[in-house]
């Protein structure tokens, strides 16, 4: 009997020594303290939408949904006709008036007439203008040609009677008469100089407003041509295409397709609980655990908190309750976890979904395992 009290005594400061034991050992271990939030696998670059500014007629399609595309890759073709006639109208207006401007620039300056490069693919222009830089230059000539004659005829009528006004056969007032027709003459050629200069400014003036009004129209034009070519911002996957038939309509603004990007990098985009949220902090780290790689097996990338929503955000879930949340952006380092076998090539892709497991801080085993009673109690005490 003593035996069996004395071995029921040391089984009893066993059990009370080992609960010591792990008291202490509680008070002093401590485990991560844990903030669990589902997200998604998205682009930092975001879904791109494709969309056609001013709209037309869909002539091409060159992808279908799924295909894997690179940046710049020709995606949606709209018919060219109109845009390429006006574009064409627009080049022809704005060559006409380069050549205008450079006959124009040569007849002020009396130079030999040249044309810039970009006018040379119109040689009718360059012909007109030539013709009509050739024919204003010889009225002009020809206008001052017969007043330096008229002035030579005066001048020589006038030496002519010079010599007779002392014997008094020519008058004195004839004389001056004589020199005032060759001021007056001199006067005609300076005021017709003047004149082709004077027009010539203002027709400069005129052709340059134009011109500039011109530029702008075959600029814009262009641009509207060269949006007819819809290409990939990005390399990426293509989704949601709206319009599959050749021949349909786009409307100016109408989205056409969407494109997952690939190639930038990735970030999972976690929803936080408002309860939760004053413990996430800029800068903490987190296991991310995909759901497509099970965790046991491939383990766990290694994420840190990006950014933090400064509000709340809401969405509708399918069973039409409201799910209230704040936007969390962690980036997701893959490197620590392992392929089943070698050669296995673990990809993250957008859309995915993920857990992640943000360490919000430390807390000893004690008092997790005491929360739940003191919550209770406190709680308990706190009812009327």
């Amino acid at each position: 009997m003593q035996k069996t009290t004395r071995s029921s005594g040391w089984i009893v400061i066993t059990i009370v020594i080992a609960i010591i034991a792990f008291l202490a050992w509680s008070m002093w271990a401590e485990l991560d303290q844990i903030t669990r939030a589902p997200g998604k696998v998205i682009p930092i670059g975001k879904v791109q939408i494709i969309q056609s500014a001013d709209g037309g007629v869909i002539s091409q399609i060159r992808v279908r949904e799924g295909d894997e595309v690179k940046r710049g890759q020709l995606l949606v073709v709209l018919d060219k006709v109109k845009l390429q006639a006006a574009v064409d109208e627009s080049r022809a207006k704005v060559a006409a008036l380069k050549s205008q401007k450079a006959r124009i620039d040569a007849e002020l300056f009396d130079k030999a007439l040249s044309f810039p490069p970009d006018v040379r693919p119109f040689p009718e222009f360059m012909a007109n203008q030539q013709q009509l830089y050739l024919k204003r230059r010889a009225a002009l000539q020809s206008d001052l040609a017969s007043l330096r004659a008229m002035k030579g005829l005066l001048q020589q009528e006038l030496g002519m009677n010079r010599p007779l006004v002392a014997s008094g056969d020519v008058a004195r007032s004839e004389i001056i008469r004589m020199e005032r027709s060759i001021v007056d003459v001199d006067g005609q050629m300076a005021s017709r100089q003047s004149k082709y200069i004077q027009d010539l400014q203002a027709e400069f003036a005129k052709t340059e407003e134009d011109l500039v009004t011109a530029q702008q129209v075959l600029t814009q034009r262009e641009d509207a041509l060269e949006a007819t070519d819809l290409v990939a911002p990005t390399d990426g996957i293509v989704k949601n295409v709206r319009l599959t038939t050749v021949g349909g309509v786009l409307r100016p603004g109408d989205e056409v397709l969407q494109i997952v990007p690939t190639g930038e990098k990735m970030i999972i985009e976690a929803q936080v609980a408002p309860r939760d949220i004053a413990f996430v902090k800029t800068g903490q780290t987190a296991s991310i655990k995909f759901d497509t790689y099970d965790s046991s097996v491939y383990g766990a990338a290694v994420g840190k908190v990006t950014y933090i929503s400064p509000d709340t955000l809401s969405e509708q879930r399918q069973d039409g309750s409201q799910a209230v949340y704040y936007r969390v952006n962690l980036e997701a380092d893959i490197r620590n976890m392992r392929p089943r076998h070698a050669g296995e090539v673990i990809a993250i892709q957008p859309g995915m979904t993920a857990t992640a497991e943000i360490k919000t801080g430390k807390n000893t085993v004690f008092r997790y395992l005491t929360k739940p009673i003191l919550k209770t109690t406190s709680e308990a005490l706190s009812e009327k």
